[in-house]
């Protein structure tokens, strides 16, 4: 079920760049202009411009530019259709979908009884001496245990029963999120009765799911998950994300763990950038999710073969997404929630000597002695390293390799990456793409690398806000919906890599006169060597020289 173009269109139209950036940071007048520090990368002078006149923003230090649209999408991680719904609400636009309205409000009823669940559990814990005392015993403050809506099933399943009656929480609507399971008998019992509760919110904050945790030693198994439904995908979920996202953005990093407790002990020491995997693997998706917010991951995982193995998967994941990976090594036996009863200290000790991942994989090559395993290692390496988008990155990683074992760079080949890239943005709105857009993108889908070998400034282009998502979802290999690759390349447009690269070239023509409109616009002294640089390029641009960067 798709966002309506029409709806699309109106928040385009309506959405305001200043009333938007404004509600997440602050911004100073600037002549008809304002500015601030970039909330995208690190600076000490503001260089993040937002012209209300334009409807447009631009930072001419990292140089992300776009709407209001672009900036809900990258400051928190969300995909377009999310950021069309979020400006909608804003604005009071009536969200209209080209789907069954139906389903949509089948979907809302679930996250309304997600939510009622999650007060009825923590008002539970409230009044459960057992589950203070385990709490306590394992040292979560109470504050915390607010703070991320920890809760408590009873074990008298009257109590739920009686809850969902006065709410009007139908059985099957319990069934549904997966709190609920039937017996033989047609009993409807909640399936974490007995146990400590972790409501899961995805990255918009709506709670999606439930982990419980037994209380006594005896009650197997000790953890129990909420089955998939149609509201969670636990490969498109980590816990702790939604309340974590601020301390990401601003740090740039996450530490990456496995368990419930362990996020919430290292966020309660005072480590907020934390995520968990809640036992599952880590999929292409999280990485997906993570990219937009962090340059580096350290993996806290379990030092048994499991928790190697999925430290593996991941930086196989996070690589692939040119996030930097770091392994902390904790001692054995530990865990994070371990290490975070020794306090803030003993964790930054940690995270401190943490080691790139491939470095150590080097360290590990040169010390092992016995020849199979030592190619075994190797073999891992050059498999992290073909993941690896940046060519040259791969060739610097490659030659370091040839240098630590002696062995020539001919025989160290790469093997084709395997991973796949998915998002989740919608991005099937072609019938708002011109026709010198359609052409572009054909080329682009068909002649890729002919293409890209003639013109490379993708990023600095102006082109329709459907146009932009749709080459960011091609350059990034990421999977277009079937019904937009087929209407693209079923368009009339002849596949013609000279006519597209001339097309571009226009198009990088209109971005820079854009950029010189919008930069003596500032009511501030001129850089002169930004305008000499601009000039430059214009000129190279005109007079048909390269376009390359």
């Amino acid at each position: 079920m798709a966002i309506s173009p029409d709806t699309i269109e109106e928040v385009r139209r309506t959405a305001n760049v200043y009333d938007v950036i404004s509600e997440y940071i602050n911004l100073e007048k600037a002549g008809s202009n304002y500015k601030a520090l970039c909330p995208f990368h690190s600076e000490k002078t503001p260089s993040f411009i937002v012209s209300p006149q334009k409807n447009i923003f631009k930072c001419f230090g990292c140089g992300k530019s776009g709407t209001a649209l672009s900036f809900l999408m990258d400051y928190e991680g969300i995909s377009f259709s999310e950021a069309v719904i979020k400006l909608a609400q804003k604005y009071n636009i009536p969200v209209k979908y080209t789907g069954s309205e139906k389903n949509l409000e089948h979907l809302k009823g679930l996250f309304s009884v997600t939510e009622k669940i999650t007060k009825f559990y923590k008002d539970q814990l409230k009044t459960s001496k057992d589950v203070k005392d385990y709490l306590k015993k394992r040292e979560i403050l109470s504050s915390t245990a607010d703070h991320f809506d920890l809760g408590y099933s009873p074990e008298n399943p009257q109590l739920i029963i009686e809850f969902c009656k006065k709410e009007g929480i139908q059985p099957d609507q319990l069934k549904e999120v997966g709190i609920a399971s039937e017996k033989e008998d047609g009993t409807i019992v909640d399936r974490f009765r007995g146990r400590l509760i972790f409501p899961i919110r995805d990255h918009r904050g709506r709670v999606v799911a439930f982990g419980g945790r037994s209380l006594k030693e005896n009650h197997q198994p000790k953890y129990i998950n909420s089955p998939e439904t149609e509201i969670y995908s636990k490969g498109k979920v980590l816990y702790g994300f939604f309340e974590s996202r601020d301390y990401l953005r601003e740090k740039k990093w996450v530490i990456i763990v496995e368990g419930y407790l362990d996020l919430i002990s290292l966020y309660q020491t005072g480590i907020k950038n934390v995520i968990a995997t809640l036992g599952t693997a880590f999929t292409e998706y999280h990485g997906d999710l993570l990219k937009k917010f962090v340059k580096k991951a350290v993996l806290m995982f379990d030092s048994d073969k499991a928790g190697k193995k999925a430290a593996i998967r991941a930086s196989k994941i996070l690589l692939s997404r040119n996030i930097d990976v770091y392994y902390a090594f904790i001692e054995e036996g530990k865990d994070p929630d371990d290490l975070a009863k020794l306090g803030y200290k003993a964790v930054e000790r940690t995270l401190k000597k943490a080691e790139n991942f491939l470095d150590f994989l080097l360290k590990k090559i040169k010390d092992e002695k016995e020849l199979k395993k030592k190619g075994e290692i190797i073999d891992l390496y050059l498999d992290m390293v073909s993941v690896i988008p940046e060519k040259t990155k791969q060739g610097l990683l490659i030659k370091k390799l040839s240098e630590e074992t002696g062995l020539q760079e001919s025989y160290l080949e790469l093997k084709k990456s395997t991973l796949t890239y998915k998002t989740e943005e919608e991005t099937k709105f072609t019938d708002y793409l011109s026709k010198t857009e359609k052409l572009i993108l054909k080329t682009l889908i068909m002649k890729k690398d002919e293409l890209l070998s003639r013109f490379n400034r993708f990023d600095k282009i102006e082109g329709s806000g459907n146009f932009e998502i749709l080459v960011r979802a091609i350059l990034n290999n990421e999977d277009l919906e079937e019904e937009v690759l087929e209407e693209i390349l079923q368009s009339e447009e002849i596949v013609d890599v000279d006519a597209a690269v001339y097309a571009l070239e226009r198009k990088y023509r209109a971005w820079l006169k854009k950029e010189n409109e919008l930069y003596l616009s500032i009511d501030s002294d001129p850089d002169e060597e930004f305008l000499r640089n601009l000039q430059e390029e214009v000129k190279k641009t005109i007079l048909g020289g390269s376009v390359k960067k």
